[in-house]
């Protein structure tokens, strides 16, 4: 009976500290250098384009609301070029705005995509 115990209390501690140690959403999980952009993958799925000499944040600065897919920019820095429109996707609150030059931009549903990636 006192084994029993004692395994259910370490089975049951066990999962409680998985809780703790658990990053929790919208934390930084990653980050990429390419050309002159740094992008930075958050846990909850959201993707923050930054200058490549700038640092991550380690918290998603635009978490997503209301059960909504998290907000994803991504942008070519330091690239003269600017792309027009080449298609958009609505998921969730958001619509997600493609360009040629490969810049995804998130807005509100309701929202228009901006004809040009600048």
């Amino acid at each position: 009976m006192n084994k029993i115990s004692i395994v259910l209390l370490l089975s049951l501690l066990s999962l409680f500290s998985l809780e703790i140690y658990a990053a929790p959403p919208g934390t930084l999980k990653a980050e990429k250098v390419k050309g002159l952009s740094r992008y930075c993958t958050y846990t909850d799925g959201g993707i923050l384009t930054i200058d490549h000499t700038d640092l991550c944040p380690t918290k998603n600065p635009n978490p997503s609301k209301t059960g909504s897919p998290p907000i994803v920019n991504i942008e070519k820095k330091g690239n003269p070029d600017f792309g027009p429109l080449s298609g958009q996707r609505i998921k969730g609150d958001n619509r997600y705005c493609s360009y040629t030059d490969g810049t995804v931009l998130t807005v509100g549903k309701t929202d228009t995509c901006p004809n040009t990636s600048r």
